[in-house]
């Protein structure tokens, strides 16, 4: 397909791990809001602690109306009761998606065994209290059998780890016709200051293009043929994220 007022565009902001700079991280936001449909928070990555995604992205909702918000939610640090009201809590305040994963963990830190992030969609499915919330779940692996198994969730929709390889995102896409959910790859921006983190991730070097927002952007069109919007991440360059979003924003 190509670039259409249906393209999903969703911006990923890196953790807030300092609270004295949240007015510079809602300028971020604020950098991106016209471009972007979806603003996703992550939540405590690597189990290092940051501000709990719901509640940043209820902020965000009540700065920013325009633009939907996808709180990460790591099921590791809740049982049942804990996650059912984290996100009563979010929906009152405008937080409709949720990205539910697993979390890492880090020493001495022990995860709640409750609910796996695919238990957690069947337990969310029964509650009436949280009937309003879209949940989601990360693919982190393209082995077609694990695909299958996230997708069998039936979540709506679905979010996927890095990588650079069409054939990856192709089998992606396969398996999906069966179930129809709306899938999201990440669109990297390769720039200096994201190349090192994105080929310690994919266990590769890999190479800095001469024009990494335009290479970006031929690399959009390419998935969009496949999929409904992408979540465009570059690890330490926010800068390249909001102008590969200004440059995909001319085509929406």
């Amino acid at each position: 397909m190509e670039f259409g007022v249906m393209t999903v565009l969703i911006i990923e902001l890196p953790p807030l791990r300092r609270i004295d700079n949240l007015d510079n991280y809602l300028e971020m936001v604020n950098s991106v809001v016209d471009y972007a449909t979806h603003i996703d928070i992550p939540d405590s990555t690597f189990a290092n602690p940051s501000a709990n995604a719901v509640l940043i992205g209820s902020l965000i909702k009540h700065r920013f109306s325009n633009v939907e918000v996808i709180a990460n939610v790591r099921v590791a640090d809740h049982n049942k009761v804990g996650l059912t009201a984290l996100i009563m809590g979010g929906l009152v305040n405008g937080v409709r998606n949720y990205l539910l994963m697993r979390g890492d963990l880090g020493p001495e830190v022990t995860a709640v065994p409750d609910l796996t992030p695919i238990s957690a969609i069947g337990y969310l499915r029964g509650v009436e209290q949280v009937k309003g919330a879209r949940l989601g779940v990360s693919i982190s692996s393209f082995d077609e059998n694990y695909i299958r198994d996230r997708l069998e969730a039936r979540p709506d929709f679905a979010m996927l780890q890095y990588t650079l390889s069409m054939d990856d995102l192709i089998r992606t896409a396969e398996v999906n016709r069966e179930f129809g959910v709306d899938i999201y790859p990440a669109l990297l921006v390769i720039t200096n200051k994201s190349a090192r983190t994105i080929s310690r991730i994919l266990n590769t070097d890999i190479p800095v293009p001469q024009d990494p927002i335009s290479d970006a952007v031929r690399r959009a069109r390419e998935i969009l043929e496949h999929f409904p919007g992408v979540y465009i991440s570059a690890p330490g360059d926010f800068n390249a994220i909001v102008e590969t979003a200004r440059a995909m924003h001319k085509y929406l």
